[in-house]
C-alpha cells in the first residue's frame, strides 16, 4: 500500500497547516518587533533619501565636469601629470 493515499495526504495536509500556524505564532512577537523598527526607521529613510538626492543634485554636474576636464589635461600631457604640488 503506498503511503501517498488520499486519507494520508488529508492528514499530512492538516499536519503541515498546524505546523504553519504553530511557526506563525512563534513569529509574532519577532515581527512585532520588526515592524515597529521599521515604522521608526521610515522618516529617518526619508530623510536620508532627501539628504542624498540634494547632494546628487549639486555633485553629480559638477564632478562630471571636473572629470572631464582633468581627462582633457591628462591626455594632452600623456597622461604625465606629475606630482601635486605641496605634496
Amino acid at each position: 500500500m503506498s503511503a501517498y493515499t488520499k486519507d494520508a495526504m488529508c492528514k499530512h495536509f492538516w499536519e503541515l497547516f498546524d505546523q504553519k500556524e504553530a511557526l506563525i505564532e512563534e513569529l509574532a512577537p519577532s515581527r512585532k518587533k520588526r515592524d515597529e523598527l521599521r515604522n521608526k526607521l521610515r522618516p529617518l529613510v526619508a530623510e536620508y533619501k532627501a539628504a542624498k538626492l540634494d547632494v546628487v543634485a549639486i555633485e553629480r554636474p559638477r564632478m562630471g565636469e571636473i572629470d572631464s576636464e582633468m581627462a582633457v589635461i591628462a591626455r594632452a600631457l600623456g597622461n604625465k601629470v606629475g606630482e601635486r604640488p605641496g605634496a
